[in-house]
């Protein structure tokens, strides 16, 4: 339980980062999935490493471990994740730049997490669903008229 925990604590780091930061090149999502399997690798290890220690049967110490992870993934993500200005997202929220509500907007965008792109994706589907279904009932038609 545990493990899937900080998987879901990964997912949303990266996540955020991509939402917050949208000014990436297209091959970013590329770094970034190769990124997060380094750093859950990492975090499966010394998670691995702590239970044999016994480390990781304190809840005062995985709160720690957690925090721990939230701090220094989400610094090398930042530092690290290449935007198209050539600026890094940490260099920016250094000098006091942070992301506001239309950066957002076109990250959620870029990541189709908007209602507009989830409504396309269904009426999509059920286009494809019409068809399919159509074409089931054209062969069975055949096949009773035979």
């Amino acid at each position: 339980m545990l493990m899937i925990w900080r998987f879901i604590l990964l997912v949303l780091i990266f996540l955020g980062a991509m939402v917050c930061f949208p000014d990436y090149p297209n091959t970013t999502p590329i770094t970034i999935f190769i990124m997060f399997i380094i750093s859950f690798i990492s975090v499966l290890v010394l998670t691995f490493v702590f239970s044999l220690l016994f480390l990781g049967r304190s809840h005062v110490f995985n709160c720690l471990f957690d925090l721990i992870i939230i701090l220094v993934v989400g610094y090398f993500l930042l530092n690290i994740m290449p935007q198209t200005d050539g600026v890094s997202p940490y260099d920016k929220i250094m000098n006091g730049k942070y992301p506001d509500k239309q950066q957002v907007e076109r990250g959620l965008k870029k990541l189709d997490f908007t209602s507009n792109g989830i409504k396309e994706d269904v009426k999509k589907t059920k286009e494809d669903l019409d068809r399919g279904i159509g074409e089931i009932q054209k062969v069975i038609s055949k096949e009773v008229q035979n």
